[in-house]
């Protein structure tokens, strides 16, 4: 049987309840082997009591710059202006990384606020062995995707840029799933989920492109795949498929752009 090796990856945690109970059953189920970590997040301490301590998931800087939602919304951990760039007048974070292009926040700025997640998640309790990045804000901003990754490489930390190999039709994959897998040759690719539970608080999510029940329902579906505790065990026997932890992980050859990455997506 063909190798399949899947570095699967759960966004979110700690930014919302509805997120951390999912993620907490996807990581038991065995499926989702790295989970990425919403330092602003209003439920971070939360995700830290019902996850720092555990030994068998990679743990990531998720880094967050914006904050997408209508009505729940994300403050920065550094006390930042609205001239910064980064937060509203309000002092919360811009809904879109977009929104970056007219306030021009500087590298320096948005890195001074990731050293600070960086080091509320490690105050919580967690191992955090790589950094990615929450609807890549460094496309946006001059010099931060170059300051990100020597960021990375002075913690000491995985740079997320190395591993997204997505399989080929990625787009395609819920169309059959079975049949898709089939065809897939053998190699390391790369898998992120965002789940969370049906719930009133998912519902209070949603902005112009996505309602609140969509998100709901969509995460809802991740969360009931990813809990299931025959999913890993079954894609194994089927399709020799094992999942990674980052730092189990081979890197590509060479550091990925953004635009690599959208163009996958």
């Amino acid at each position: 049987m063909k190798e399949l090796r899947f570095l699967t990856r759960a966004d979110d945690a700690g930014s919302s309840h509805a997120a951390n109970l999912a993620i907490v059953e996807a990581v038991k189920a065995g499926f989702i082997k790295n989970v990425s970590l919403m330092a602003p997040g209003g439920h971070i301490a939360e995700a830290a009591q019902m996850l720092a301590g555990n030994k068998k998931v990679c743990f990531g800087l998720h880094s967050t710059l914006n904050a997408e939602w209508d009505r729940i919304k994300w403050k920065p951990l550094c006390p930042l202006r609205p001239d910064s760039g980064l937060v509203d007048e309000n002092g919360y974070f811009l809904a879109d990384p977009a929104m970056f292009t007219r306030s021009r926040p500087s590298a320096e700025t948005a890195m001074d606020e990731l050293t600070a997640q960086l080091d509320r998640l490690t105050a919580l309790g967690f191992d955090i062995r790589y950094l990615d990045s929450h609807m890549f804000a460094e496309a946006e901003i001059p010099g931060l995707d170059e300051a990100m990754a020597a960021f990375a490489k002075q913690k000491g930390l995985i740079d997320h840029m190395y591993f997204y190999r997505l399989p080929p039709d990625y787009s395609r994959m819920t169309e059959d799933v079975v049949a898709f897998l089939r065809r897939l040759p053998a190699g390391q690719y790369f898998y992120v989920a965002h789940p969370a539970k049906y719930s009133e608080e998912m519902r209070l999510t949603g902005n112009a492109q996505y309602s609140g029940e969509e998100v709901a329902h969509g995460r809802g579906k991740e969360a009931k795949l990813l809990g299931n505790r025959l999913l890993a065990p079954a894609l194994r026997l089927a399709f020799g498929i094992r999942t990674l932890r980052y730092d189990e992980a081979e890197p590509l050859a060479r550091r990925l752009t953004v635009a690599d990455v959208h163009s996958m997506l």
